[in-house]
């Protein structure tokens, strides 16, 4: 839509939008040597959003003819006044206009015309902020709400929980809507001594069609404006997601919403019922139907817990005392949000009744006969979340660098007659073709090396020891970490991707008190498993070590020149090296600290076990592995059915 401004006072008010134009202001046009009217000055206007601002630029013809103006992109909180040779703009954008803004005119004489353009740039700021305090309503706040950019996706459910990306955290919550918006947040993947629920509240302070202005509180004297927009955002950015989790290996997903192409669905799901808590892993071929993904298919389905449900059921008609297992079986999965690198998605499982050889079945028939039955095995949803990440090249390495990420279940027998397993531990580079695991004895102090073999292009690194292959590629994380991920098919032809810490985002300079706390083990495995897994080094150098602590301190540490601390366990002498040189079985596990964030702190941890082989004689099995613990919040408890 276009409007005439003649040289007389008239006021325009448009509604077409904002809009932008390629052209920048033209030269005079000379039309029998005649000069087209131009706009004196600068074209650019900043202004903030939810006040008044007017401002007024200067026309000029050369041979002073009269003045008209046609303007066309005019917002409909711009108003235009011509008069004479000066064009007033006065603007009164909402705090939903913030953007940048081109406005088009056509200045014309009586002969010649010009195109000029004048660029609005809307912003933010503090001082104009919205003040009103609004409600929204749950059936208006239920669905999914993100910003522009994606920063800031909250998804609410009917069911009153939902899903956040904020900050770049994502995380789990519980909605209330009594007045301001109260999110109760919590680790969506964690279902042991997770840390500690957040209150998030946030008030709306304009409302406009499906877009609300809000305040997010961080504290009571801090707080982010954002602008949301309701709708359902399902866009994948990237190719291959990570599963949102605390851990040093986990599962790659390959997510496409083209139904033309096969999807790789994996991870580890939260499962349960009751009192019942499991997190089992699972993955899929599936292909998306536009909305769902088939994980119903032949393919691999979740894999067996390592405690299956079991539960007492008595038969209505006869009175007997049936045990049943039950496992679960991922039976639905569909995007719920997704912007950016953020994807939520929703997850409908069923506990499958498992059938034994001689054990007593019950048939579908007969699950009316047996009360609580049926509502086991009813359908249940849970919710992952998943972070987009980056494929890149591989790291640059030079002779002596050390680096890790590489070694998933590496095992080698020592020349002591011990043995040594990896699944993530040190390497240190040796050529452009090699490098050697090294690993000590924390008991006898012998050294002991494994010579690997590499082969790199320079995007996939191929590493080989005497009985182990393995090819990776490099990944930059979603937080800064990085990891090296594998990709390899079962014997259904189903890819399965892994994936190995193998970077943090800094390196800090860590001292003894970093490792003065008590820590909670972090393993998706050991629940329900009645273990405990508590390490606390005390004040006396006496320690706590992987145990609930309920029988007093088992151990003791000392700190290591290299900055790591050892523990030794059974040790009830009043010093370390007493237990170190006793005889008998015990355990050396080696902590060196690597990085710390507010959740936990991750380790290099070694653990030597000395004890009597199937042959009576005494030697080490050595293990490493990268470990992430919690950091107990307050008293560190563990609870198990």
């Amino acid at each position: 839509m276009r409007f005439l401004l003649c040289s007389l006072a008239v006021a325009v008010l448009a509604g077409c939008g904002g809009g932008s134009s390629e052209s920048d202001n033209s030269s005079d046009q000379k039309i029998n040597n005649n000069s087209a009217p131009v706009l004196v000055g600068e074209a650019n206007w900043s202004i903030s959003a939810n006040t008044q601002s007017t401002k007024t630029f200067e026309l000029n013809d050369k041979e002073g003819d009269a003045i008209s103006v046609e303007a066309a992109n005019t917002p409909a909180w711009l108003t235009l006044k011509h008069e004479d040779n000066a064009l007033s703009l006065v603007a009164n954008p909402s705090i939903f206009e913030v953007a940048d803004y081109k406005i088009e005119l056509t200045l014309s004489d009586a002969t010649g015309s010009s195109k000029q353009t004048i660029t609005i740039a809307v912003n933010e700021d503090p001082k104009f902020y919205p003040e009103e305090n609004l409600t929204v309503s749950d059936q208006d706040l239920a669905g999914t709400w993100s910003s522009q950019s994606g920063d800031v996706l909250f998804y609410f459910g009917d069911d009153k929980q939902g899903l956040g990306h904020y900050q770049k955290d994502s995380f789990a919550f519980e909605w209330r809507n009594p007045d301001d918006i109260e999110l109760i947040t919590r680790e969506v993947e964690c279902i042991v001594h997770c840390s500690r629920q957040q209150l998030l509240p946030i008030e709306v302070v304009a409302k406009q069609d499906n877009k609300i202005a809000a305040k997010i509180h961080i504290n009571e004297q801090e707080f982010d404006f954002v602008t949301l927009e309701k709708g359902d955002v399902k866009s994948l950015d990237y190719e291959y997601y990570s599963e949102d989790l605390l851990a040093d290996d986990f599962y790659v997903s390959k997510l496409y919403t083209d139904k033309d192409k096969t999807s790789v669905v994996s991870g580890f799901l939260t499962v349960g019922y009751q009192d019942y808590l499991q997190q089992v892993s699972f993955y899929h071929s599936a292909k998306y139907d536009g909305e769902h993904y088939d994980v119903q298919s032949e393919s691999p389905n979740v894999q067996n817990s390592d405690r299956p449900l079991v539960l007492m059921f008595e038969n209505a008609d006869t009175k007997e005392l049936v045990s049943i297992q039950f496992e679960p079986q991922v039976t639905g999965a569909k995007i719920v949000a997704a912007k950016g690198d953020f994807v939520a998605m929703e997850y409908t499982y069923q506990f499958k009744m498992i059938q034994f050889p001689g054990m007593v079945t019950v048939s579908q028939d007969d699950v009316g006969r047996y009360p609580g039955l049926s509502d086991v095995l009813a359908p249940r949803t849970t919710h992952k979340i998943y972070r987009g990440i980056e494929l890149i090249d591989l790291p640059a390495v030079a002779q002596g660098d050390i680096i890790f990420g590489l070694n998933p279940m590496l095992g080698a027998n020592l020349s002591s007659g011990g043995s040594f397993y990896a699944v993530n531990t040190l390497m240190e580079i040796t050529s452009g073709t090699s490098a050697v695991y090294n690993v000590t004895d924390r008991i006898s102090g012998e050294q002991h090396s494994v010579d690997v073999s590499l082969r790199s292009n320079g995007r996939r690194l191929t590493y080989e020891s005497s009985n182990y292959a393995r090819t990776v590629e490099h990944a930059r994380l979603y937080d800064g970490r990085h990891a090296f991920v594998s990709g390899f098919l079962d014997e259904s032809e189903v890819p399965l991707y892994t994936a190995r810490i193998s970077g943090f985002p800094e390196q800090g300079e860590y001292t003894q008190n970093d490792y003065m706390k008590t820590f909670y083990v972090e393993n998706v495995r050991l629940n329900n498993k009645l273990r405990h897994a508590v390490l606390e080094p005390q004040e006396d150098g006496r320690a706590i070590i992987y145990t609930g602590g309920l029988f007093g301190p088992n151990g003791r540490w000392q700190y290591e020149a290299d900055n790591s601390m050892s523990f030794i366990t059974p040790c009830y002498a009043e010093t370390y090296a007493e237990c170190l040189s006793a005889a008998g079985e015990k355990h050396v596990m080696n902590f060196k600290l690597l990085y710390k964030q507010q959740e936990g702190y991750w380790f290099m941890r070694e653990h030597t076990h000395y004890r009597q082989d199937s042959n009576n004689e005494w030697n080490s099995r050595i293990y490493h592995n990268l470990q992430f613990m919690r950091l107990c919040d307050g008293v560190c408890y563990y609870t198990s059915n």
